[in-house]
Parts: structure tokens; C-alpha cells; sequence
């Protein structure tokens, strides 16, 4: 449907101009007049074979010919077809002769010749073919690079779009594979806990699979994914973790892209947790007027070779989600300092057409 709606789009100057140039006699010369008359057969004469010309170049010549790179071509058979209109369009005097009847009386060189021996009026059908030649050929070349823009933009777009896929979709194996390593470790202290958190991780996965599986959410949806995530998290930590969680409780009724927030704050549950020494994580998720701000910062616990690296594949999958979904119009930071690692994230807060 949107093609056909397309076409049509595009046809209507075509038909709007041919309508204007149909009617235009009729409104300019006196139908009572012998030598309006003529004009008036001479005009629709020569507008029959501007249209042949200006069609036959911009549907058939210039695709074919121009865009395939036939040059020679292209130049020779509008140089043949020039030169075969013109002598086409010099006949009009016999074809339309009791028209011209009238006329007879009219001197025919009015105008002197060329120096080239041309008469005025060949020059004029000269001059005008070019012109509706070139103007033809430039309406193509115009509709041509529309058209390549329109496929690039749709090839960009699916690009886009299946990198956004497959980022969203390397979270669910990455949050699946935190969330086991969390319960494993919680059966050893608590089975009963375990076994809720089990419940609680089917609840989180069936968000993952089936409600996340979409271009955007409702806020309040995520919102409430992101704090069952933390309420799962949580069962394991000692009192030796100090936990901050403030997220404001009036949630503005958008639309947004699925999943933003649970990478850093997995990250922070992955990274932020000592069983040695005192650790903290603090979560702050504020709605403010024109944006949506995260803050999670958590302390960086003692460890040895590469998991010292933080942030892993979470954090680089988000970066790159974000660019391909919000392009300048977000701001994340990312501090890591001695002792603790400080993302703050920025996002606008832009209704949906769900809505």
C-alpha cells in the first residue's frame, strides 16, 4: 500500500502539468478567431511529439541507456530522435491544411532564414526538443537519485535494525548466565531463597522473551523489570553491601526503547560485591522534566586478571545500542575511579506514536 501511495505521489506532477498544458489553449486563444484556430491545431500538433520525446527519454532512453553507462548510445539515439520529430513536426502543413486555409494569405518567411539556410520555425522545434530533452533527462536523473537515496535509507535502516537485534538479544544469554552464577550461589546458603529466586528469575526471563521482543516499551514496564532485577539481586548480598536503591515513584507514561538500564546495573551486582571487605552499590533512577537520569555507582572490589576489567560485554553492547537508537541525543559517562565505578546516564524523554 505505501508503494502504490508512493507511485501515485510521484505521477501527480505528471498529470497536474499534462492538464495545465491540455487546457491552457483553451483559456488563452479566441475559438472564433480563423487564425487561433490554427494555433490552436498547431499547439496540440507539436505537444503530441514534446510528450512522445520528453516520455520516451525519461521511461525509456535515460534508465536503459544513461544510467547503464551506454553514453554513445544514449546521445546517438537522441540526436536520431531529435532529428525524427522535427521532420515529423515540419509535416504539419499537409496534415492540418484545411486548418491552415485560412492562413494562406499569411506570408510564410516572415522571419528571415538563419545562415545556415534554416528556416526560423526548424530552429525553433530545434531549440525547444533540447529543451524538453534536457529537462526530461534532468527530471530522471532527479527521480533516479530519490530513489537511491530512499533504497539506502531502507538498507541503513535494516542494518540498524539488525544490529539493535542482535545487540538486545546478546543481553537475555548474558543476564541469564549473571542470574544462574547468583542463585548457584545462593543455594549453598539458603535453599528457600533459591528456590524463590528461581521463581522470580521465570518471571524475569518471561519479560526478556516475550514482552521486551519489541521496538518500545512502556517505561513503567521497565521500571518495574529493573526493580524485580534488583530484588532478585539482593537476596545474596551480606550485610557487609550497602544497597541504595531511590527510584521515583510517579513514572511518566512514554515509550522507550527496552532494556536501557539493566546492563550498567548488572554490572555494578557483577562488579560492585565483596565478600571480604565492605562494599556498596547505589541506584538512582530519576524522571525529570525533559529527561530520564540514571546514576549507578558501586565500589570496586579486589580482583586479579581480566575481571578487573569492568564493564565486559554488557556495557560494550549498550554503548553501541545507544548510539544506533538515540545518536547525539544522549549522554552517558562513565567514571572509573580507584575505588569506585560511576555511570550516569541521560536520556530524553521522547513520547511514542504508541501512546
Amino acid at each position: 500500500m505505501p508503494m502504490v501511495k508512493n507511485k501515485i505521489y510521484s505521477w501527480l506532477p505528471h498529470v497536474l502539468g499534462l492538464c495545465l498544458f491540455i487546457i491552457l489553449p483553451l483559456l488563452v486563444f479566441d475559438r472564433a478567431n480563423d487564425r487561433s484556430i490554427f494555433w490552436t491545431y498547431r499547439y496540440y500538433y507539436q505537444l503530441v511529439f514534446m510528450l512522445v520525446a520528453f516520455y520516451t527519454n525519461y521511461l525509456v532512453l535515460v534508465p536503459r541507456l544513461f544510467f547503464s553507462k551506454k553514453t554513445h548510445y544514449f546521445s546517438a539515439l537522441i540526436i536520431f530522435s531529435i532529428v525524427l520529430l522535427i521532420t515529423l513536426q515540419s509535416m504539419e502543413g499537409w496534415m492540418f491544411a484545411d486548418a491552415m486555409r485560412p492562413m494562406k494569405q499569411i506570408p510564410t518567411d516572415a522571419r528571415p532564414r538563419s545562415t545556415f539556410g534554416l528556416h526560423p520555425q526548424a530552429v525553433d522545434n530545434i531549440f525547444l526538443m533540447i529543451v524538453v530533452m534536457g529537462f526530461s533527462t534532468g527530471m530522471a536523473l532527479i527521480q533516479h537519485l530519490r530513489e537511491r537515496e530512499t533504497k539506502q535509507k531502507a538498507i541503513q535502516k535494516a542494518k540498524v535494525d539488525s544490529e539493535l537485534a542482535f545487540l538486545k538479544n546478546q543481553i537475555s544469554p548474558h543476564f541469564f548466565f549473571n542470574s544462574l552464577n547468583n542463585i548457584y550461589a545462593l543455594i549453598e546458603i539458603d535453599g528457600k531463597r533459591a528456590q524463590r529466586a528461581l521463581e522470580e528469575l521465570s518471571t524475569l526471563m518471561r519479560y526478556l522473551i516475550y514482552d521486551s521482543n519489541i521496538e518500545m516499551i512502556q517505561l513503567s514496564k521497565d521500571v518495574e523489570f529493573t526493580q524485580n532485577y534488583i530484588a532478585l539481586m539482593s537476596q545474596r548480598l551480606s550485610h557487609k553491601v550497602n544497597l541504595d536503591v531511590q527510584i521515583d515513584e510517579q513514572v511518566p507514561g512514554v515509550f522507550i526503547p527496552p532494556l536501557l538500564f539493566i546492563p550498567f546495573i548488572e554490572n555494578a551486582f557483577k562488579h560492585g560485591i565483596s565478600y571480604r571487605e565492605k562494599s556498596f552499590i547505589h541506584i538512582q533512577l530519576a524522571f525529570e522534566r525533559e529527561q530520564i537520569v540514571l546514576n549507578c555507582s558501586n565500589s570496586i572490589a579486589s580482583r586479579k586478571g581480566n575481571d578487573q576489567q569492568l564493564g565486559g560485554v554488557g556495557i560494550v553492547n549498550i554503548k553501541k545500542r545507544l548510539e544506533l537508537l538515540y545518536g547525539n541525543s544522549y549522554n552517558l559517562s562513565i567514571n572509573c575511579l580507584e575505588k569506585e565505578f560511576k555511570v550516569q546516564l541521560d536520556l530524553p524523554l521522547e513520547h511514542d506514536s504508541h501512546e
